[in-house]
């Protein structure tokens, strides 16, 4: 997350400069990248073991630079009616079907920290591809999903993530409405604010970001981690408004401060 002392509101961003061990040339990268038309991502889940939950949950991970590959996520539990969901089946094939999947056990005991369920997915690799992402985890909490992956075994990749806490994203009990992710740093990269509360001239307000590519819902947004960029380097954020004489004015500000 990367944060700035203003007094004025950013409503718009450039791209993030090049990290040159991870992106060997940004330009082309962001000249093949198409914005991703989540509205047409299928829905259609296939196959499905004999879910014992009453209410399986449902999650999509898009990977590719395009997101072309959809990976289905599914939580189950071992006996319905348990306090948590202990049970993850994951697409691995990005065939559309769970039923061929052998399903990953969750800790036996929640997250100390986190009181979430871990799941240790481990390695990944894409399917139609060779992209290999490592210590690939899944935490079920109560109320929101996150996940963490060191993508193509380099830098961390994490979500879900919203505006405030309260916003963080869930699977659904819904295969049709279920929500959809892009993690990694291959793409063009955007912006979700995180408390950023109204700004007001003349007063001090900090103003929070995270870093990294947007889902298919608020709540969805998947981020890089403060440790992302190399020290020195910094996103620009860029302020348009309006002066007293109704003339649009921008200004660059840098976000300096990471969190």
């Amino acid at each position: 997350m990367i944060s700035l002392l203003s007094s004025l509101l950013f409503t718009a961003a450039t791209p993030l400069p090049a990290v040159v061990d991870e992106i060997e040339d940004i330009k082309e990268v962001a000249a093949v990248a198409r914005p991703i038309e989540f509205s047409k991502v299928p829905r259609k889940l296939g196959k499905t073991p004999l879910f014992q939950s009453q209410q399986p949950r449902f999650g999509i991970f898009l990977f590719g630079l395009n997101g072309e590959t959809r990976v289905w996520a599914a939580l189950d539990q071992k006996n319905a009616g348990g306090k948590h969901y202990d049970l993850l089946y994951l697409d691995r094939d990005a065939d559309g079907d769970l039923d061929d999947e052998k399903p990953i056990v969750g800790a036996a005991q929640p997250n100390s920290r986190t009181h979430g369920v871990d799941f240790k997915i481990g390695s990944f690799a894409v399917p139609g591809s060779k992209d290999v992402h490592q210590d690939f985890q899944l935490t079920a909490h109560d109320h929101r999903i996150s996940f963490k992956m060191k993508w193509k075994g380099g830098k961390i990749t994490m979500g879900l993530y919203g505006p405030h806490s309260d916003a963080y994203g869930t699977f659904t009990t819904d295969p049709e409405d279920a929500p959809v992710f892009v993690p990694g740093y291959d793409r063009p990269f955007t912006f979700e604010h995180w408390y950023s509360g109204t700004l007001h001239r003349g007063q001090d307000t900090e103003f929070k970001v995270f870093v990294g590519n947007r889902g298919d819902r608020t709540g969805t947004f998947t981020c890089v981690d403060d440790e992302f960029l190399p020290e020195g380097e910094y996103p620009v954020a860029t302020l348009i408004y309006q002066d007293g004489d109704g003339k649009e004015r921008r200004v660059h500000v840098k976000l300096t401060e990471r969190c």
